[in-house]
């Protein structure tokens, strides 16, 4: 090796040599100031944890601490009219609750909406997946035209589904009247409000559902579909073998926001009937509304929120699993 190239070689190393040393130095000063995380994390990396960490933390007290307030608010007897204030009595108001058959029917109210108006939606949504798949003429002005009502909000819903079931002046009944049908009072009838209810939740909610299938749908290859196709497939065999099971995961997800939804509907039933006529469409929801602002009852009103709160997260629960498992 020639004498040049042997000096720099080694003015190489010994340069080499120096800038790990210094590395070694930075170290040993970041330890001695910082402990050993300093190591570990660079200054992005913990600017990172920092800005995940506290919104969720915020995020965290902002959800825990009013629902450990109701809880427990509702283990005392908290009478809104009673001077002498709110008197502890540990589960009385559970107890109370579940012998009460007002409870139990808003219950069974609350499991008939939904069970009807999600099953309907599913399948409605669906339907309108699959058909705005479809590349013709004019499908995206019928896309747009699709999610109108979901730029509504609910309580314009009820009161512009209010006006179109009046039996007086209301447009479905002037257009029952035109093929010679007499409507009913739908929203004053104990067998037609609770329909009424169904349906208009039907029209507001089932856009959602067919918004969510239809990016689905969307994003599976269509080399897919042409393949079955050549293979002989029809669009039955196609829907069943191919297209549902890859939808499964956006149906779950679809059906777990719908379902958390409809359990906890207030704003449209409200508008349209307050629970009646009656108490034929007074809802859990309703129910806990009248309890806390009509009866003044305000630890008894927490606890059957407390229940609400355990019914959607059960049903949660359930469905994440299964989303899990797909």
């Amino acid at each position: 090796m020639p004498k040049q190239v042997k000096e720099e070689v080694t003015a190489s190393r010994g340069e080499g040599s120096k800038h790990l040393q210094h590395i070694n130095q930075s170290i040993r000063d970041d330890v001695s100031r910082f402990g050993i995380k300093a190591i570990l994390f660079s200054d992005s990396e913990r600017l990172y944890k920092m800005l995940v960490v506290i919104p969720f933390g915020v995020l965290f007290a902002l959800t825990a601490l009013p629902l450990l307030a109701t809880f427990v608010t509702s283990l005392f007897g908290w009478y809104l009219g009673d001077p002498m204030g709110p008197k502890f009595i540990g589960f009385s108001n559970y107890s109370q609750m579940f012998s009460d058959p007002t409870f139990w029917n808003s219950i069974g109210k609350t499991a008939y909406q939904v069970i009807v108006t999600v099953s309907g939606q599913m399948v409605l949504g669906m339907s309108f997946a699959l058909l705005l798949s479809r590349k013709f003429r004019g499908v995206g002005l019928l896309r747009s035209l699709y999610i109108i009502p979901m730029m509504i909000t609910p309580v314009i819903v009820g009161l512009l589904w209010r006006m179109l079931f009046n039996p007086s002046g209301g447009a479905i009944n002037y257009f029952l009247s035109l093929v010679g049908i007499h409507g009913p009072n739908w929203l004053g009838d104990t067998r037609t409000a609770m329909p009424a209810i169904i349906l208009t939740d039907l029209w507001f909610s089932t856009p959602f559902v067919g918004v969510i299938l239809l990016a689905g749908i969307l994003s599976i290859p269509t080399e897919i579909f042409e393949a079955a196709r050549v293979d002989g497939a029809s669009a039955s065999k196609i829907f069943w073998n191919i297209t549902l099971p890859l939808l499964r995961p956006m149906i779950f997800l679809s059906l777990l926001f719908r379902l958390m939804d409809a359990m906890k509907r207030f704003d449209s039933i409200y508008v349209m009937t307050g629970g009646g006529p009656g108490n034929s469409t007074e809802t859990l929801d309703l129910h806990i509304y009248f309890a806390t602002f009509e009866n003044l009852q305000v630890g008894y009103s927490a606890a059957m929120g407390c229940v609400l709160l355990v019914l959607i997260f059960g049903v949660s629960i359930v469905i994440l699993r299964k989303m899990e498992n797909e």
